[in-house]
């Protein structure tokens, strides 16, 4: 990803690149962050709302180079997309052109532009109803052991970046901030309400929760409910919190209380397209070992189940299983 193998302790030419961007009135980006010690602090989004081009309630997935959105299709070859998250107004994807060595880049795609998204270092996570988008970046502010990271939170209507945040991020003379991010690495977990719930790396355990709307933030060692994007191999409940759904098992789901029938001996976490239905890649054959160089050719259906009544129905027959992505949904293993 963006960002990884950065290296520290550039106080001094940072700060003076820094110094000469504000200065020249540089960045592509209204409310781009900039170095130095600063507080965290919420602004209000100021530049001009962008059109709705991808609209809520749509299918999002990609297969390699292709990208789905209900019924549109977008290419984006040679590149393979490996992530992909959805907002209204832009998605936002990890490419690579080798998927096994990488490197591996963020960028902003509004369908037909790609806008790099440098420094990024943590999974961009967006919210379920696709109005913030947050990220851990690499720019934060400069201190004694040089360059943080810091929690970065944007207004994906307009784009602009609402709310900074270092705290808990080390950086005190002494401070080896490869080593403290290595084995504390900051990220988003999820967004819900207004409220950004992210980890720190001062080591202290827990979420940090800020508000959106006040800036206030505070520790809780609790997940709200159905919040998190899904993740393979591990529990996660409907938005709602009715259903649970284990997928410690690769290639298995287990949703309670109600079992729906997927119809097919192996199923995969895709997502939601409402409160209690379930989006599902369902597989009668599964691939254990798999090159991802290569093209899958492993016959998959993706189903949305209705878990209210147990049952699901096919939206697309896929070739090539391993290679698909579903939006707010980490790769499978």
């Amino acid at each position: 990803m963006a960002g990884e193998n950065r290296p520290r302790g550039r106080a001094v030419l940072v700060l003076l690149i820094a110094v000469v961007m504000v200065a020249a009135g540089c960045g592509d980006r209204t409310n781009a962050p900039t170095s130095g010690d600063s507080e965290a602090g919420i602004s209000q989004p100021s530049s001009k709302p962008r059109p709705v081009i991808f609209p809520a309630g749509q299918l999002v997935w990609a297969q390699r180079s292709t990208i789905h959105v209900g019924d549109q299709t977008y290419d984006v070859s040679p590149h393979l997309v490996t992530k992909i998250d959805w907002t209204p107004y832009a998605l936002y994807l990890e490419l690579t052109d080798d998927p096994i060595n990488g490197p591996f880049w963020n960028v902003e795609f509004d369908g037909v532009h790609q806008r790099d998204l440098p420094d990024i270092d943590s999974d961009i996570v967006t919210s379920v109803d696709g109005e913030y988008v947050a990220w851990i970046d690499g720019n934060g502010p400069v201190r004694p052991a040089g360059q943080v990271d810091e929690l970065a939170v944007y207004d994906a209507r307009t784009g602009d970046r609402i709310y900074r945040s270092s705290e808990g991020m080390g950086g005190e003379k002494g401070d080896d901030l490869g080593d403290r991010y290595e084995e504390l690495p900051p990220g988003v977990t999820g967004i819900q309400d207004g409220k950004v719930y992210w980890t720190d790396a001062d080591g202290s355990g827990g979420n940090v929760v800020t508000d959106l709307a006040t800036g206030e933030q505070q520790r809780s060692e609790r997940h709200p409910v159905g919040s998190f994007r899904a993740t393979s191999g591990y529990e996660f409940s409907s938005p709602d919190g009715a259903y649970a759904v284990d997928a410690t098992r690769t290639g298995k789901l287990k949703v309670r209380p109600r079992q729906p029938d997927f119809g097919h001996r192996w199923q995969v976490q895709g997502g939601w397209l409402g409160d209690h239905d379930l989006v599902v890649l369902a597989q009668d054959h599964f691939e254990w070992s798999y090159d991802p160089t290569k093209p899958s050719h492993n016959l998959g259906i993706i189903e949305v189940c209705n878990l209210d009544r147990g049952t699901c129905r096919a939206l697309e027959r896929v070739v090539g299983a391993r290679d698909v992505v579903f939006s707010g949904v980490d790769v499978q293993p």
